[in-house]
């Protein structure tokens, strides 16, 4: 079984970053939301991030509210504090790119996507 999910969005607020223990001693987390739209029509759709480590304190230095991310990670359940009745789901990131870095205001899309290729402006039948 697999639990993989990719986003791409932007930034609904600027990231966060805390530090919190564990058994092994403490770690940096960055926490952080992103707007997803939908393919058809005007809904967008909320996701939860957290990345640890490092990369935590990257997002949080390079990335600001507005960005545009592309991300890799699984879904984890948890129940919230205020709320522990509950079940709430969040996205445990374990890679993330840049894609649009801004210039004065204007959109920069002049570099390769995440893998590499350029971006192919048709649709696909699947």
């Amino acid at each position: 079984m697999k639990n993989y999910i990719s986003l791409q969005g932007r930034l609904g607020r600027d990231p966060e970053l805390t530090e919190k223990q564990s058994q092994k001693g403490p770690f940096k987390v960055t926490t952080f939301s992103i707007a997803v739209d939908r393919d058809f029509g005007d809904e967008t759709d909320w996701f939860s991030c957290e990345v640890t480590g490092k990369q935590a304190e990257i997002l949080e230095k390079y990335f600001h509210k507005g960005d545009m991310i592309i991300l890799d990670g699984r879904m984890e359940s948890y129940k919230p504090k205020r709320d522990p009745e509950h079940k709430s789901w969040k996205v445990a990131v374990t890679k993330f790119w840049f894609v649009d870095r801004k210039k004065n205001g204007e959109q920069d899309n002049s570099g390769p996507t995440p893998d590499g290729f350029d971006e192919i402006n048709e649709d696909v039948p699947f």
